[in-house]
């Protein structure tokens, strides 16, 4: 195999083209990336808020592509076949792994596709690149030649929403969720909650989220709020009559929805933190409401085998799906994809970017 083209993320803002040697594997496999998604992830990493990212990197954790080479058994489907590559590598044998928990302490910093440094052979470890390296405990799921690449990249979002909304608070048929935040994961949330038969379902956003709001209105919830415009507590009250059972704090970069989330989930419900703060504290916390409320706070990180599963079903089965990804930008053009993806390119109908090869 000839030479990479990648985007190199050789320190934070500089995103620059080059060509990485194929070094030669003798494990695992190569995967031809057709897509990748973006989300809050790589920008934080090109804005340099994640304290755990070494440069210089290739960016990109939503991969989808096909299988182009396998060199052992621990790539067990057909070369050709089409799948999404799960973020997290897991040895199985870390404590992480062994704790069910997703992460994996096998590699520095972070055993994760998007994560690693170039530095770590063979160096192909991130989406925004021709090829990908197949780790051999890399997990693999094959979808639908039918979809196309960018919306299939959205999979990854849908895993992620169901891991969060469903699995890790453990919802129930007829439970109550609200949703902080109507990016790609929080509609993702909203899809996963539908499907799992929340009895209602409400999601907030702030003024530039006119676009997503609507789509979430579009796509069936009970609720869609503008936080900066109206009053929460008086909005769900009105619609609901009642504290939800479940709130998922999606929001991106705001530690102060945390303090929202405490609010506004029921006695003896469960707050799901899903999303980071770019390292930003909460400042003036107080834990007597955590105490008295007897909440449940989970934290949330990426998303189950099982979760991957139902995303890739979801695929073939969900059309609405297709309005999920509204831009989309050639290699080249990775720069101007991330800054979309930050919102620097503006909002309007902005709901998720992917990379397209």
């Amino acid at each position: 195999m000839s030479d990479v083209k990648a985007m190199m993320l050789v320190e934070p803002r500089r995103l620059a083209a080059t060509r990485l040697p194929a070094r030669a594997v003798s494990r695992g496999g190569w995967l031809a990336v057709e897509a990748t998604g973006l989300s809050g992830a790589e920008v934080q990493a090109w804005r340099g808020d994640r304290h755990n990212i070494v440069y210089p990197l290739i960016p990109g954790q939503q991969v989808v592509g096909r299988i182009a080479e396998a060199f052992d058994d621990s790539i067990t489907l057909p070369i050709g076949t089409r799948v999404l590559v799960e973020p997290i590598i897991r040895c199985g044998a870390c404590t992480p792994c062994v704790r069910g928990l997703a992460t994996c302490s096998h590699r520095k910093p972070l055993n994760a596709y998007g994560a690693l440094p170039s530095t770590e052979p063979p160096g192909l470890w991130g989406g925004l690149a021709e090829r990908l390296y197949l780790d051999p405990d890399a997990i693999l799921h094959p979808i639908s030649d039918d979809t196309l690449a960018e919306v299939a990249t959205f999979a990854h979002s849908l895993a992620a929403g169901y891991t969060w909304t469903v699995e890790l608070p453990k919802m129930q048929p007829g439970e109550r969720v609200l949703i902080l935040g109507p990016g790609p994961r929080g509609l993702a949330c909203l899809l996963a909650a539908q499907a799992a038969g929340a009895g209602w379902i409400g999601i907030t956003g702030l003024d530039h989220d006119a676009d997503r709001l609507d789509l979430a209105r579009h796509l069936g919830a009970n609720l869609t709020i503008n936080v900066t415009e109206n009053d929460l507590g008086f909005a769900v009250a009105n619609s609901l009559g009642t504290r939800p059972d479940i709130v998922v704090d999606v929001t991106s970069d705001d530690p102060e929805a945390i303090y929202t989330g405490l609010d506004m989930v029921r006695s003896g419900g469960r707050l799901v933190l899903a999303s980071t703060k770019g390292n930003r504290p909460l400042g003036q916390f107080f834990s007597d409401v955590v105490v008295g409320k007897q909440i449940s706070i989970i934290g949330a990180l990426g998303a189950s085998s099982e979760a991957y599963r139902w995303a890739a079903r979801i695929l073939e089965t969900d059309p609405r799906i297709d309005d999920l990804v509204s831009h989309q930008f050639p290699l080249d053009e990775s720069n101007r994809a991330i800054q979309a993806t930050a919102g620097l390119l503006g909002r309007d109908e902005l709901i998720s970017v992917a990379v397209t090869f």
